[in-house]
């Protein structure tokens, strides 16, 4: 029988190397998202760490999301490649027990989620309709996000009231105490037909006088609230939702599983080195 020697490896390459290039690509990616991130929040008209008052505030903050999330890739793509290069097993197992936590994590997330449908639906209503809709006039970012929502989706407001949740927008409410000129108004991506001026050039007050008992909304203006019209969209695209849920899930475990069985091979390898040492 063949005797092994201390140049010998039983660790594959290409297993060792397919993992590097995974985790580099994962790497580049977050650092892309990092600076991404941090260029559009430096880039907005203020910087304060106050804006951030809420978990809410991150989930709709697209910079700040985008920083954590390309921290989160750039240390766990950091930990993948350098472990598998230098066969390190502290980093492949700080790395595959990270992918485990989050990727559970989720899981978690999403059985929650599908158990507490109803409560967390309006729960998440709730918060955009309290949260989202009076900081329309405030932060820039946020009056964006709602534009191309509900622009995009065809829809007006967040809850099942429509265009009636705009009653929340200290500008927009239809109160006899509001000056506004926007009293009693709707953002002019709530309507349907925007160029009513000259085509192309929005007509910001489009959407005018639409919440006054006079009009109740009128046929301009979208009636459906946008988180109805998600759910709506995600009934009509059930396979492709399914395509991106699996998308999103099969990096993860490939992950896991590559490296699991990379560390395995590194901890069996120094055990057969130990041992030929000891002869």
């Amino acid at each position: 029988m063949a005797c092994c020697t201390s140049r010998d490896t039983f660790v594959n390459p290409v297993l060792k190397y397919i993992l590097f290039f995974f985790n580099f690509t994962f790497w580049l990616a977050g650092l892309s998202l990092l600076a991404i991130g941090t260029w559009a929040h430096l880039e907005k008209e203020r910087f304060s760490f106050e804006d951030v008052r809420s978990v809410f505030d991150f989930i709709t903050d697209i910079s700040i999301l985008s920083v954590i999330i390309g921290c989160l890739m750039f240390m766990l793509g950091f930990c993948g490649c350098l472990g598998a290069l230098r066969e390190n097993t502290c980093l492949i197992k700080l790395y595959y027990f990270s992918l485990c936590v989050i990727f559970l994590g989720q899981v978690g997330g999403a059985v929650y989620v599908f158990l507490k449908s109803n409560e967390f639906r309006e729960l998440f209503i709730k918060t955009l309709k309290e949260e989202l809709i009076p900081l329309y006039t405030e932060r820039e970012d946020k009056k964006m996000l709602v534009d191309w929502i509900q622009e995009e989706l065809g829809c007006c407001g967040m809850s099942h009231d429509g265009y009636k949740d705009w009653n929340n927008n200290e500008y927009y409410n239809c109160s006899k105490e509001n000056k506004s000129p926007l009293a009693c108004a709707v953002p002019h991506s709530c309507c349907a037909k925007q160029d009513t001026i000259n085509d192309g050039v929005p007509n910001i007050l489009c959407g005018a006088n639409s919440l006054s008992d006079k009009f109740q909304g009128g046929s301009n203006i979208y009636q459906v609230g946008c988180v109805s019209a998600v759910m709506l969209v995600v009934e009509n695209n059930l396979p492709k939702v399914g395509g991106i849920i699996i998308g999103f899930a099969i990096p993860q475990i490939l992950g896991i599983v590559l490296s699991r069985t990379l560390d395995g091979q590194i901890t069996d390898q120094l055990a057969r080195w130990r041992r030929f040492n000891q002869r």
